[in-house]
């Protein structure tokens, strides 16, 4: 672990600390990522073993309040790589020339711990558990697709994974909590298939505490790859039918409901997104399971902040992709007609890009965005965009930026978040300061 920078008036900063320096050990413990100096660094006494870049060993000792942090900031590691060829996989569905980070397949247990990233388990080592377990590093999101293991092995294209049960029920019996998926692919993983991983992981319960069922993704690029079907109206209706069945037994087995049915389903099946007791703890929001049910709540509970009338006509475009655009239509049309002075136009951004099939924002475009845009007459004073179709260097898919969108569109473009009533709030307040 190399030092990238020292934090001003921390305690790094005041003891004999350089940039460039490798922490190599914290009180006798190997220090290999970020996880091991924030389980190592905890306590009030510390011995550091450290290289210079000149590589000379040097020791440091610290004496702190517990918790405390040195105020060490320090380069990204490596973290691993999959090795499965899953037949859905999307990177294998991306097109040649994008981004190289985009074709990244990370599979590390760290990063599922840090970051709720999915990972197979296929590449955990028996160290990795024991570390694992040791280091309470909980909960993890894991993707099992399938526990027989015969099919796992075909749906990963990897004839060389280990099987997933033996290695859930380590982590169980370590009580390291687990939130699992499955990607549906129709007529591959469904039917018996679907009935016994459910079965199988629900006797893991409560450290297997919850299971989603998210609709595979396929894109226009699926060159050379396994047919997969899309999933469709009539197949997502009768997933949530199965759903529900499963939620009232494990209800009354389990004590919670804990197979979940993803966003999408609902929206492919033209079906009313479920209550807020459907999802329980929300246990797997960042994997679209709930997502929409929050917005809407925190739209409701949120509406009333937003003024009743404005001193000045303001237009807005709010863009969405295809699969909330009903939903945030609806919502914005309500609210719209009781907010003098207010005009809020929803345009759709079809994914010309990746397929149709792909109706999610995070997957859009700025080409597309802007295509889709320049066919609207009025774009108004101030162009919305979700937050999730931009990483965090603000670059979209095809490294455009929003300043991109402004230059071409002559609008200011302006960044939203999850909560609809801020994004259109921080909006009106960006138009405010502008006149």
């Amino acid at each position: 672990m190399k030092i990238k920078s020292i934090k001003d008036g921390s305690i790094g900063s005041l003891l004999d600390f350089s940039t460039e320096d490798e922490l190599l050990e914290i009180n006798g413990h190997p220090v290999r990522d970020p996880i091991d100096y924030k389980f190592f660094s905890t306590d009030h006494l510390l011995k550091l073993k450290l290289k210079t870049k000149e590589g000379k060993v040097k020791r440091i000792e610290v004496e702190k309040q517990t918790d405390e942090d040195l105020g060490l900031e320090f380069y990204p590691i490596k973290y691993k790589s999959c090795n499965n060829n899953c037949i859905f996989c999307f990177v294998h569905q991306l097109p040649p020339g994008l981004r190289k980070s985009l074709y990244f397949k990370d599979e590390d247990f760290r990063l599922s711990f840090l970051h709720g990233n999915f990972i197979t388990l296929t590449n955990t080592l028996y160290g990795d558990i024991k570390r694992i377990i040791h280091q309470r590093l909980s909960p993890l999101y894991i993707s099992v697709h399938a526990t027989d293991a015969k099919l796992r092995e075909k749906m990963l294209s990897n004839s060389q994974i280990p099987d997933i049960l033996p290695l859930i029920d380590k982590l169980a019996q370590g009580r390291i909590k687990m939130h699992t998926q499955i990607v549906l692919c129709p007529g591959i993983n469904d039917g018996k298939h679907l009935q016994k991983s459910v079965e199988d992981l629900s006797g893991f319960y409560p450290y297997v505490e919850s299971l989603a069922l998210v609709p595979v993704g396929l894109t226009k690029f699926r060159r050379h790859l396994p047919r997969i079907q899309p999933v469709d109206k009539t197949y997502s209706r009768n997933i949530i039918r199965l759903v529900d069945e499963w939620q009232r037994l494990f209800k009354k087995k389990l004590g919670s409901r804990f197979v979940y049915a993803a966003d999408e389903l609902f929206i492919k099946a033209g079906l009313e997104i479920p209550g807020r007791r459907y999802y329980e703890g929300f246990y797997q929001v960042e994997n679209g399971v709930g997502m929409m049910r929050q917005f809407l709540d925190l739209f409701q509970s949120k509406q009333k902040l937003l003024p009743k009338s404005l001193n000045k006509n303001f237009r807005l475009t709010l863009v969405t992709g295809a699969s909330a655009f009903i939903l945030i239509k609806q919502r914005i049309k309500k609210r719209r007609r009781m907010i003098s002075g207010l005009g809020v136009q929803t345009v759709m951004v079809k994914n010309n890009f990746f397929g149709e099939t792909v109706t999610v924002t995070g997957l859009l475009t700025g080409s597309d965005i802007l295509n889709a845009l320049r066919a609207q007459r009025n774009l108004g004073q101030i162009i919305l965009l979700p937050p999730n179709c931009i990483n965090q260097d603000g670059l979209f898919l095809d490294d455009l930026t929003p300043k991109d969108l402004e230059k071409k569109l002559g609008c200011k473009v302006v960044i939203g978040s999850y909560d609809l009533v801020e994004s259109l709030r921080s909006a009106l307040k960006e138009w405010k300061s502008g006149n």
